[in-house]
């Protein structure tokens, strides 16, 4: 099977319930499938072949939804471009990845006219969502003209199905090349061992497409036959509103978004009941926020945790509700499909209990990067797919992941490990937000330095946060100095803080 062929299996399971729904409306199974299969059908006729690779530029909309699926039933390599980008990163992922073809929504057009002018590589412009430019042709007149036919187009499940590009928190984006297997064996494993998506799940994804978690979730929904909902942009007023209205039953966030709604339903309660399972990824969740949730947000709901990477078309382990592991904060156990080891730097297991890269082999393991065979080779090594982040077993096969490699810092000899002093930072009551930086140091190598972002008239001073660190962590590890910012630089890939930029402003003595 491969995921075009899953979604038209649903389509004739379920062909009146509604398969997914926008900020303007929403849309049958049936009626997505015949317009699935004119974007093919279009496909087709434009020449825009097998292992061709189409750019995508929108946020969340269904039409978008709709050309996934049709580059998947054709054969076409989706590359969703960076909405949330800037213009020349933008540019930058479409240029090297080779992108002859770009559907972009009307709301893109400034960027669309200027990549029109940037990249002569890009021959077809297609338009959604509005009146076409000159140079692009009507998203809407091509489905007109093209069949509703189910054809067959011979693909098989290794087959490329997108190239999502990473999240460049150490520099350029790298376009990872997913397999419509890598991507049904993620659906398979979370499908069945996170009890969801079901039939009946309904899900209002906060994040856009062009992040692999966004996208994988949307393609389960799609494969189990629920109601995927999308948005433009995340607002925590319009999702607890659609929370009530819609009833929905599954969310993915991470600490930052569940505090965000958590705030905004404790201003104007709704009926949030009808949420049965949330799944929190990407950052530490305290225990205290994580009583919260389940006290004002979601009082039914069930928590579940992950630990996912977009080179692992992405899901890695999971963390059901009914788990036991030694210490708060588990990522859980791998997925069935999954093998995870902890190895030192010459690839040997290590023991229980100690620290080193993550390591991981499975069929949803990625093809490799585009154009980046170096890379590939290094990250590939051994067959295994080497994640550049640090984790720990504990003596029940609990993963714990303690840090990036990249992020750890080496100070009088000594590893300190950043993500565990933001953990205590995390539940200082003034602080909104706060990552660490290694700072050169003559005497120690590297010393220690918070970067915060305190909350509103909070008169936090750089004292305070020293000694909260001294009364919850060993003296290595407490930070020495404090630099308060007003917000922290963010990728737009799932939210992430880029500490590059960090390291070049506040890196130095």
């Amino acid at each position: 099977m491969t995921l075009g062929e899953a979604f038209a299996r649903s389509s004739r399971k379920f062909p009146d319930k509604i398969a997914c729904m926008d900020d303007e409306g929403k849309i049958t199974y049936s009626k997505m499938n015949r317009r699935v299969n004119q974007w093919a059908d279009a496909l087709q006729r434009l020449r825009v072949g097998k292992r061709a690779h189409v750019a995508t530029l929108s946020n969340n909309c269904i039409p978008l939804m709709e050309v996934f699926l049709g580059n998947l039933k054709r054969g076409a390599v989706t590359v969703p471009l960076d909405s949330r980008g800037t213009l020349n990163d933008i540019c930058f992922e479409a240029e090297s990845t080779d992108c002859e073809t770009l559907v972009f929504h009307r709301d893109f057009l400034g960027h669309a006219d200027e990549i029109a002018n940037r990249l002569p590589k890009i021959k077809t412009f297609v338009c959604m969502g509005g009146e076409p430019p000159g140079y692009a042709l009507s998203y809407e007149d091509l489905l007109e003209r093209a069949s509703v036919e189910e054809k067959q187009w011979g693909l098989v499940e290794e087959d490329e199905a997108f190239l999502m590009f990473t999240g460049g928190t150490t520099g350029k984006p790298k376009g990872a090349i997913l397999t419509h297997k890598g991507l049904l064996w993620n659906i398979i494993c979370v499908t069945s061992e996170n009890q969801s998506p079901t039939p009946e799940d309904k899900i209002y994804y906060p994040m856009q497409m062009y992040h692999t978690a966004a996208m994988s979730r949307f393609l389960a929904y799609m494969y189990a036959g629920g109601t995927f909902i999308g948005a433009k942009r995340f607002d925590p007023d319009t999702y607890l509103d659609a929370v009530e209205k819609e009833k929905i039953t599954f969310i993915t966030g991470n600490p930052t978004i569940y505090r965000m709604l958590l705030e905004a339903n404790k201003k104007r309660p709704r009926d949030t009941s009808s949420m049965r399972r949330w799944l929190c990824t990407q950052g530490f969740l305290h225990q205290d926020l994580k009583k919260e949730v389940e006290a004002y947000l979601w009082p039914n709901g069930e928590l579940y945790g992950s630990y996912a990477l977009t080179e692992a078309s992405p899901a890695v382990t999971v963390l059901k509700p009914w788990d036991e592991p030694r210490e708060w904060g588990s990522v859980g156990r791998p997925y069935m499909c999954t093998e995870v080891r902890i190895v030192d730097e010459q690839d040997r297991d290590l023991p229980v209990g100690q620290e080193g890269e993550i390591v991981v082999r499975g069929p949803t393991v990625f093809k490799g990067y585009y154009k980046n065979p170096d890379e590939t080779k290094k990250v590939l090594r051994g067959g295994w797919l080497h994640t550049g982040d640090v984790g720990k077993y504990d003596d029940l096969g609990y993963l714990y992941m303690v840090d990036r490699i990249k992020d750890m810092i080496k100070s009088g000899g000594i590893n300190v490990y950043s993500r565990e002093i933001e953990e205590v930072l995390s539940y200082h009551p003034d602080i909104e937000e706060g990552v660490v930086i290694g700072v050169t140091d003559e005497k120690w190598g590297e010393s220690i330095r918070a970067i915060v972002k305190p909350r509103e008239k909070s008169g936090l001073t750089e004292k305070a946060v020293i000694q909260h660190c001294r009364e919850h962590l060993a003296s290595h590890k407490k930070p020495t100095s404090v630099v308060f910012v007003d917000e922290l630089p963010k990728g737009t890939f799932g939210g992430k803080v880029l500490k590059r930029i960090l390291r070049e402003k506040y890196g130095k003595q």
